[in-house]
């Protein structure tokens, strides 16, 4: 990378996913040469970041692309934290592959993906020597190394199947959005459906373990499913998504099945009326047992393969922002060998998760299971799968 004046530029530096990237990025390397923009700085946010001694700007970094442009000509790597991504992730993307910086984001919205993945666009980054990583989060994100990890050792499969939760008190106004915004499912073409009715939605029944137990699923549009054929060889992807407990998966389909602007014109009053009645809900409704988030995923062809299991009370700021630290530490480092608008199941999962003990606090308990005719059976060791020692061998 050549010298500029900052190292690392973070665009929606104050939310609380972009907060958890910068605790861990600190613990794993020097922040002091980044540089933190907001639109609007939570007082407690800015001290944080100033306390690891990021420097920090309060500015619309969006509003003027020639201003974007100059902020992106400044810095080496700029990290996109600023949603919803079908708004802003081709502009800030654009804006760094102009100017020949290197890109990171969390784009967890699937109609943003296909275009940030157009051809056109990916030939330009190449062109511009330009590493773009998109959606290195939880999910997408760590969900793409490990199905990278378990396809490497399986071999080709038939079917990847992914199914999560997310704990309604996790859920702020901005990921309300982003849940709403799954439920308009998209084909690998582009076409993007309207939000179905309750009966045409397509549940499944998944037992996760720990703190989440079971929980009724449905499929939800994410980017998992588009990218995880174009990279790897499996043949069909599917993304399966909940918020519990389960009234609040109703009420979240309830309202965005009202308002969706697939079906009918509805203006950003109505829609922000929406995200006030479902933050009422979520404000006031009785006190409930916190569930955490759940993860599974299925590797396998006609149900023999690899299952990954978590249940846990892990916030969602924090299963979404270590991994992003993650992501943003190899590629400073010039572990992201690939140049071009990429997902994270190009990284090597050996690298990433080597990288990830560096930025994490421990925990996570995730499980490695055999799965045999579409149930769990012996445990294995992530470790074994995944190899780190690889990771730092010379």
């Amino acid at each position: 990378m050549t010298e500029r004046r900052w190292k690392v530029v973070i665009i929606g530096a104050g939310g609380v996913q972009a907060q958890a990237m910068l605790a861990g990025a600190a613990r794993g390397t020097d922040v002091s040469g980044w540089l933190a923009v907001d639109l609007r700085w939570r007082p407690e946010a800015r001290a944080a970041t100033q306390a690891l001694g990021i420097r920090t700007v309060e500015e619309d970094a969006l509003a003027d692309p020639g201003k974007l442009r100059e902020l992106t000509a400044d810095t080496e790597i700029v990290a996109n934290f600023a949603g919803p991504y079908y708004r802003t992730g081709t502009l800030v993307l654009d804006a760094a592959i102009d100017t020949r910086t290197h890109y990171l984001d969390i784009c967890d919205d699937a109609d943003a993906t296909l275009p940030m993945l157009d051809p056109a666009r990916t030939a330009a980054a190449e062109e511009a020597g330009v590493t773009a990583l998109i959606g290195m989060g939880s999910s997408p994100g760590t969900t793409n190394i490990l199905i990278r990890a378990a396809v490497d050792h399986l071999g080709p499969v038939e079917n990847v199947d992914i199914s999560w939760t997310v704990d309604v008190d996790d859920v702020a106004n901005a990921a309300l959005r982003h849940f709403w915004h799954c439920f308009n499912l998209v084909d690998p073409d582009g076409t993007t459906h309207p939000v179905s009715t309750w009966e045409d939605l397509e549940q499944r029944t998944v037992d996760f373990p720990g703190t989440v137990g079971r929980q009724v699923v449905v499929r939800l549009a994410h980017p998992e499913p588009l990218t995880i054929p174009r990279f790897l060889p499996v043949k069909n992807c599917g993304n399966f998504g909940a918020i519990t407990p389960y009234e609040s998966m109703v009420t979240a389909w309830g309202l965005a099945h009202a308002v969706d602007p697939q079906r009918r014109e509805v203006s950003d009053a109505t829609l922000d009326a929406a995200v006030a009645v479902f933050s009422h809900y979520r404000d006031t409704r009785p006190a409930t047992a916190r569930l955490g988030s759940g993860l599974q995923i299925d590797v396998h062809t006609g149900g023999n393969g690899l299952r990954f299991a978590s249940g846990a009370p892990t916030p969602m700021e924090d299963a979404t922002g270590i991994p992003a630290a993650a992501g943003l530490l190899m590629l400073q480092e010039g572990k992201v060998p690939e140049v071009g608008v990429i997902a994270p199941e190009v990284l090597s999962p050996a690298e990433f998760f080597t990288t990830l003990r560096r930025v994490s606090t421990g925990g996570g308990g995730l499980g490695l299971y055999r799965l045999e005719d579409g149930r769990t059976g012996e445990r294995l060791r992530i470790r074994d799968l995944i190899r780190l020692d690889r990771a730092t061998e010379s």
